[in-house]
């Protein structure tokens, strides 16, 4: 036996639209959630102009193209330095292994997870075709060293993933 309302419609009938409506409460909750979260967090941005970025694309891979001609090796070494700071060391071969001497070595330490203050690094000739550096990092952890070197009119540019401690 059914019990009618004054208009004639059960309790259970009039419970079932405020269901659909409470259901898409629930939905428009959880999205909102979702979209703070997701404007709150990492964009996924790694370069500053990425538009830029892929026009100059062909130019880049001619500037690597002629890197790998030119035959130019460099080996890097880091080691802990004194109060706390990050001793580098570059040496740089040519194509036939024999040290390169006079480069203009400029260098940075950028962080690829914050968006930190790039660190400048100023390397100076220790002889052989060493190069080195000693640098304060406000951090430990993952660090990117960009690198050019430059002798006359010949440019070489690197770039290296570090951890450090």
């Amino acid at each position: 036996m059914k019990t009618l309302s004054v208009d004639g419609e059960s309790r259970r009938e009039r419970w079932i639209p405020w269901l659909f409506v409470m259901g898409f409460l629930v939905v428009i909750g959880v999205n909102a959630t979702l979209i703070v979260a997701a404007a709150q967090t990492f964009s996924g941005l790694v370069v500053a102009h990425p538009y830029q970025e892929g026009n100059e694309y062909n130019q880049i891979r001619a500037q690597i193209e002629a890197q790998e001609k030119l035959g130019w090796r460099y080996t890097l070494r880091t080691e802990p330095g004194r109060d706390g700071n990050v001793h580098l060391t570059v040496t740089w071969r040519d194509k036939s292994g024999l040290p390169i001497d006079g480069l203009a070595i400029a260098g940075q330490m950028q962080r690829p997870v914050e968006n930190m203050a790039a660190v400048p690094v100023a390397f100076r000739s220790s002889g052989s075709g060493s190069y080195v550096a000693d640098i304060a990092l406000p951090k430990g952890g993952v660090w990117d060293l960009h690198i050019s070197a430059a002798r006359r009119n010949i440019a070489y540019a690197a770039a290296e993933r570090l951890v450090l401690p």
